[in-house]
């Protein structure tokens, strides 16, 4: 019974994260892998501790902590030594252009009609999902100005 109970808690996690996942940006999704990974180091560590073999516990943790560090430094500075400008958040105008399938200069019928051609397939309803519907709405109001 007990493995039962653990088996659903499992489960119930497994699908709260999946759903934090689906639902997250590139960035922190990314962060979060990492840590998982660091975390997941420590307990193998923790383990070999527990197993007596101490020394072999310190190489796993080391790499994991050793590369986590080393792709953040990579990700702030970039080829030229240069921070790259912080996501002020929302969507450029190339962006939005770009989800959208429009040329530069798109007419305010031309945004809405590809919207609405757009939308048409990717609305949850009609089996598409929320992430792809918002980035849809948010080029939309990045070209309207709404």
């Amino acid at each position: 019974m007990a493995w039962l109970l653990a088996g659903f808690g499992l489960a119930a996690l497994l699908m709260l994260f999946l759903h934090w996942w689906a639902n997250t940006d590139v960035r922190s999704a990314r962060q979060a892998l990492l840590c998982g990974i660091v975390l997941i180091c420590i307990a193998f560590a923790l383990m070999l501790v527990a197993a007596g073999k101490g020394l072999m516990a310190i190489v796993p943790v080391g790499y994991a902590v050793w590369r986590m560090a080393g792709s953040r430094l990579a990700g702030r500075v970039g080829t030229t030594g240069e921070r790259p400008a912080p996501h002020r958040g929302g969507m450029s105008r190339d962006e939005a252009l770009e989800v959208l399938g429009l040329q530069p200069g798109a007419s305010e019928d031309e945004i809405n009609a590809a919207y609405r051609r757009l939308m048409a397939q990717v609305h949850p309803d009609k089996g598409g999902n929320d992430w792809m519907a918002s980035k849809l709405n948010e080029a939309r109001r990045t070209l309207l100005g709404k």
